[in-house]
């Protein structure tokens, strides 16, 4: 089941229209929800095949002097790797652009923003199917800041889980921001 879905999500947003558009609303919301003084080290992703568009969010936060990481696949591991810009990054697994750099304990990490091909309003998510966050965010603070962002086609109603899975604490979208656990975000 989760196969199927992740092959329909994915082929709907290989051929969707608005994703740029959708991706200015997505950051302009977690901009107008998030206080970023409360957050110093931020872990992002570079976005690949219409994934929401994380570059000029990654660009302010490096305006602003916060630190920002990016995912570096080694092995069957994430390494979180600090950036200082966008421009020397290098084509690495699976074709995705990856930062050159140090390495930080993913400890450090305030927020994450978790990349996915689909999530449920639990905040459960279908991933790529490599498993490579399932392993990576264990290893954060239980107090880091997890977030989603989809386009609404790609926000559903429950998505297959696991026990051990991770939910994200907040997921948005260009049209809402759900809260998926009870605690208040910062």
């Amino acid at each position: 089941m989760k196969e199927e879905l992740r092959k329909k999500i994915l082929a709907k947003r290989e051929i969707y229209p608005n994703w740029q558009e959708d991706s200015h609303k997505i950051i302009n919301n977690f901009l107008l929800k998030l206080d970023l003084s409360n957050f110093k080290t931020f872990m992002l992703y570079y976005p690949h095949k219409k994934e929401v568009d994380t570059t000029v969010l990654i660009k302010k936060l490096l305006q602003e002097r916060k630190t920002v990481v990016l995912p570096k696949v080694s092995g069957q591991d994430i390494k979180p790797t600090i950036i200082k810009e966008l421009d020397n990054l290098i084509v690495g697994y699976a074709g995705i652009k990856e930062p050159v750099g140090f390495q930080i304990n993913p400890k450090e990490i305030d927020l994450i923003v978790v990349p996915a091909v689909a999530y449920d309003k639990e905040g459960y998510r279908i991933g790529y199917g490599k498993g490579y966050y399932d392993r990576f965010l264990p290893k954060l603070r239980k107090d880091s800041l997890k977030i989603g962002f989809c386009y609404d086609f790609q926000l559903l109603e429950k998505v297959p889980h696991e026990p051990h899975d991770f939910r994200v604490d907040l997921i948005i979208t260009p049209t809402q921001i759900l809260k998926t656990k009870k605690e208040e975000v910062k």
